[in-house]
C-alpha cells in the first residue's frame, strides 16, 4: 500500500507460501562410553537434533531415568556418583517423526592387587 496526498494504491496481490521443515531426530553428540575408578563420578553427554526438537531421555535398561515431565529438548546430561558397577546407560531421543536411541557402557575399573 503507498499512500500520499494525491491518494491511496494497492499493489497486486502476492501469494507467501511457508513450508515447514520436518527432519526426523539424529544424535549430533551421541554419548561415549567411559571408565571409572570404583565410587568415582561421570558425567554422559547426549545431544539430538531434529525438526521439531527431540526430547531426550536416559535409561538403564528399563529403568527411566529422567522422569517423564522433566525430559530436556535437545540435549540431557547423565551425573553418575558413587559408581561401583558396570552398566550400559541409552540415551533415547525422541520426536513426532520418530524415536532413536545410542547407548554408552560406564566400565567401573579392576583396582589392581596390592603388593604382597
Amino acid at each position: 500500500v503507498a499512500t500520499n496526498s494525491a491518494g491511496t494504491r494497492y499493489s497486486a496481490p502476492a501469494n507467501l507460501y511457508v513450508r515447514v521443515r520436518r527432519v526426523a531426530p539424529r544424535f549430533s553428540i551421541p554419548p561415549s562410553s567411559q571408565e571409572v575408578m570404583p565410587g568415582g563420578s561421570v558425567n554422559l553427554t547426549c545431544v539430538a537434533v531434529g525438526a521439531p526438537m527431540p526430547y531426550v531421555k536416559w535409561m538403564m535398561g528399563a529403568e527411566e531415568l529422567t522422569k517423564e515431565d522433566e525430559m530436556p529438548v535437545g540435549r540431557n546430561v547423565l551425573e553418575l556418583s558413587n559408581v561401583m558397577r558396570s552398566a550400559n546407560y541409552t540415551c533415547v531421543a525422541i520426536s513426532s517423526l520418530g524415536m532413536i536411541e545410542a547407548t554408552a557402557q560406564v566400565t567401573v575399573k579392576a583396582l589392581p592387587k596390592p603388593p604382597i
